[in-house]
């Protein structure tokens, strides 16, 4: 696992599945990588960009996937503790307006900056007021 992405899981209390669980083995058919969490009773999808323009990618099946469930949550790093934060909602709302597009070859929805203001955070703080207040939209 990308060092970024375990500091920035472990600094809000995510947690991969129990490995030791039915649905562990369920959840490994599906989620090869390990940036997949279960985080305050939804899932979490955590990626990191490291190029000067960042750019994130994610695959179809797994947005299909996750929109079975009642919420999940997108986070796209720049760094261990800043990037933006998505729910579900907003993340089928930017690719029904075709903002993040999908790619045929590869079938991943590429998401590239400039992203919106009001999703990104600089501190754990930020990133769970972020979170909070996507729930009690």
């Amino acid at each position: 696992m990308e060092q970024e992405i375990l500091e920035f899981t472990t600094s809000i209390g995510a947690i991969e599945p129990d490995p030791s669980s039915e649905e562990y083995k369920l959840f490994r058919q599906l989620f090869k990588r390990q940036n997949y969490f279960i985080w305050n009773r939804s899932f979490l999808i955590v990626k990191i960009s490291r190029s000067k323009k960042p750019f994130w990618g994610v695959g179809k099946p797994f947005i299909d996937f996750l929109n079975s469930l009642n919420n999940y949550h997108l986070v796209l790093l720049t760094s261990k503790s800043e990037g933006w934060v998505f729910n579900k909602k907003e993340v089928n709302y930017y690719i029904d307006i075709k903002k993040w597009n999908l790619r045929a070859e590869d079938n991943n929805y590429k998401i590239n900056y400039p992203l919106s203001d009001k999703n990104s955070f600089m501190t754990k703080k930020k990133f769970l007021q972020l979170t909070e207040t996507a729930e009690n939209s």
